[in-house]
């Protein structure tokens, strides 16, 4: 019994509660695998025992991972390969226990916690619970057994699936695939997890003998049971994960590697092949950015932008039932928050209330749940085409055209069915704050949630303070914006408020190349090998070529350094709007590409003379970093994390480099600012570094 670890006896039944002192989760750091280790060695000298099970005493879940600082702190892979094999001595002593040891999972049970579960001979979750093999997304893989367990356990393409992209498993599909023996409502998870306990005293084969018939039929054991078959599933994974992630992640193809390698060996040699990969993938960059835009994600939840105490959010309301508007009120729902959706047309209403249902539709459905999940969730949401359910509403978001009279006028008109608490959030991308508290009759009460499209999808919210929004109010919408499960950064109310002015820079930029000659499907190409998700011409015809051109006219007036766009004002007047419209610098069939559209360059007296270089990239990315150094000194942003977590989250800028500011400080800041002012000599003022860069020696301080 220790600090971390209390245990009681009850006939013949050791009950092992996990709680960590002063803290809200489990963390496997050094001293509670010292008392895991301490505790199976005291377990293992009983002879009154016939079981063990073990749970968490934490509200939260069971065990949220390993000490993720401890990982960061390893630059020598003999220290991360000796990590790994103390982590899997220890959980081998909880495997080889005389008796049963049944895992009691409630809650998030992550990385480590799925690897001591894997360890223990039987599982029974909470139907709460969140279970996940996470540690590809932080640039390593499971090295306290997770690559050698797991497939031994349940079926190995479900084994790869879950390693590999480090997605979680709720308890219903950790139940279908075998990696739980039974699922219960929380309340009977202790009840539960005895009962298995003692069923596996009494005939552990009969367990054994359950399991082995969720790994699948007669095609999985093909498959997975012979030599050749094992092989091809193997080759098939492989090719369809290098199409996925390119060559920019190496921790998910050594992981398939220790995989498939493991297999074929017995489990101590399986073992140990996982803990020298994880030293030699732990001490890589891409897992250092990677645990950087980890913090990035978890610093919103400690709250300490905050500078006053958030308002709890019971009700809300949307207006504006378009793409965005039934997006945002879905996202609401998702969290079981009552939600008005409001427009001004029954059909509107009805559309956006039909485009929430599908992404329920679509989400549940990759949790193998149906229609009646759908249903309960939508009943969360409340169509109207009138203010008269909105008494008592806490926070409505405005989701309307983006038209400052329109805006204006609708928040008049539903300032008069609020409370004097109540709080009104603009989801604008572009529009003033300050310019539209001018006709509330509480400006203090109104702020922007800027949602990123779709809005299910994209996990970054701007939080924008207008001149007179209040500290509760821009602190009610962060943490609302937590809630919602988005990772959210505050900007001040400034044009294109942060990722925007960012991302225009770039692409006007990239515009401006393609009109001294670059050909563009070059330089997208040479942009998506640097690691963002797509190219600049791409990605303007995903925004659309017409709002891009708007967007850039307005931000080209606002900062007058930066270069105006007169080809995609041409390309709006030649019909040229983009993926929308069927055609822009791409030709599309629905939602599928269809490859460069050749009569762009003709329409825009385009005349490609060479290949794009990675100069051409590195011209686009400094203008980035000399736009987000303007951004930090005017306080736009408060510090670099927010440029990394926005340009990370919010424009896809490349986990495995950390952000563009970390980008940065690994390359030498200094010879950033030395690239710019050669630049500016040739190209102009655009280019100038800010004082902000040429005052510092990193971003991070």
């Amino acid at each position: 019994m220790g600090r971390h670890i209390l245990i009681t006896v009850e006939e013949g039944i050791a009950r092992v509660t996990l709680d960590a002192p002063e803290e809200k989760v489990n963390i496997l750091n050094a001293a509670f695998l010292a008392e895991f280790d301490s505790i199976a060695g005291e377990l293992a000298a009983r002879r009154d025992l016939q079981g063990a099970l073990v749970l968490s005493a934490k509200k939260g879940g069971f065990i949220a991972g390993a000490d993720i600082g401890a990982i960061e702190g390893v630059t020598d892979p003999a220290a991360g390969t000796a990590l790994a094999r103390e982590g899997q001595r220890i959980f081998d002593r909880w495997a080889a226990l005389p008796f049963p040891v049944v895992a009691a999972i409630h809650g998030h049970c992550m990385g480590g916690g799925t690897e001591f579960a894997l360890a223990c001979h039987g599982r029974v979750a909470a139907d709460d619970a969140a279970i996940a093999l996470p540690e590809t997304r932080l640039g390593i893989l499971p090295g306290f057994g997770g690559t050698q367990r797991l497939p031994r356990l349940i079926s190995v393409q479900k084994a790869l699936d879950m390693v590999l992209s480090g997605r979680t498993m709720g308890a219903e599909e950790a139940s279908r695939t075998g990696l739980v023996d039974a699922v219960v409502p929380k309340d009977r998870l202790l009840e539960r997890a005895t009962e298995l306990v003692r069923e596996a005293a009494n005939d552990r084969r009969r367990i054994e003998a359950a399991r082995k018939t969720k790994r699948g039929g007669l095609r999985n054991l093909l498959l997975e049971r012979t030599a050749p078959g094992r092989a091809l599933l193997f080759r098939v994974a492989e090719k369809n994960l290098r199409q996925k992630i390119g060559r920019h992640y190496p921790a998910p193809l050594k992981a398939l590697e220790v995989m498939r390698k493991g297999l074929g060996m017995p489990l101590k040699q399986g073992l140990e092949l996982e803990a020298l990969e994880l030293g030699r993938l732990i001490i890589t960059p891409e897992c250092k950015n990677l645990i950087h835009v980890y913090h990035l994600s978890q610093r919103p939840k400690k709250g300490a932008e905050l500078a006053a105490e958030p308002l709890e959010i019971r009700k809300a309301a949307v207006l504006g039932a378009g793409v965005m508007g039934g997006g945002i009120a879905q996202l609401i729902a998702s969290k079981k928050i009552s939600v008005i959706l409001k427009d001004i047309r029954p059909e509107a209403v009805e559309k956006g209330l039909d485009h929430a249902r599908e992404i329920f539709t679509r989400k549940f459905a990759k949790k193998g749940l149906g229609e009646e999940a759908v249903i309960k969730n939508m009943g969360f949401i409340t169509g109207t085409t009138s203010y008269r359910e909105f008494e008592g509403v806490d926070l409505v978001v405005e989701a309307v055209v983006e038209n400052m009279g329109v805006k204006q006028a609708v928040l008049k008109e539903v300032e008069e069915t609020l409370s004097e608490a109540s709080l009104i959030a603009t989801n604008t991308s572009a529009l003033s704050v300050t310019e539209l508290q001018k006709v509330s009759a509480r400006p203090q009460r109104v702020g922007g949630l800027h949602f990123f499209n779709p809005v299910d999808r994209m996990p970054l919210v701007e939080v924008v303070r207008g001149e007179q929004t209040s500290e509760q109010t821009a602190a009610t919408l962060f943490a609302t914006a937590v809630r919602l499960g988005k990772t959210p950064i505050i900007v001040a109310d400034r044009p294109g408020f942060l990722v925007n002015r960012l991302l225009v820079a770039y692409l006007l930029e990239a515009v401006m190349l393609a009109e001294a000659g670059v050909e563009r499907v070059s330089l997208d190409k040479r942009v998506k090998d640097f690691g963002l998700p797509m190219g600049p011409f791409r990605l303007i015809d995903e925004v659309g070529i017409d709002i891009a051109a708007e967007v850039g006219t307005t931000l080209a007036g606002a900062f007058p350094y930066l270069a105006t766009c007169p080809l995609l004002e041409r390309a709006v007047e030649s019909g040229l709007v983009g993926k929308k419209g069927g055609a822009g610098f791409y030709l599309y069939h629905g939602e599928h590409s269809a490859g460069s559209n050749p009569e762009a360059d003709i329409l825009l007296g385009l005349r490609p003379e060479r290949e794009a270089t990675g100069e051409d990239v590195e011209r686009l990315l400094y203008l980035i970093l000399n736009e987000a150094g303007r951004c930090l000194e005017e306080q736009v942003a408060i510090a670099p994390e927010d440029v990394d977590t926005g340009m990370v989250f919010g424009a896809g800028f490349p986990p495995f480099l950390g952000g563009p500011c970390r980008w940065a400080d690994n390359r030498g800041l200094q010879g950033v600012v030395l690239s710019l002012e050669k630049l500016a000599k040739t190209l102009g003022p655009r280019f100038e570094p800010c004082e902000y860069l040429k005052r510092r020696e990193r971003f991070y301080s």
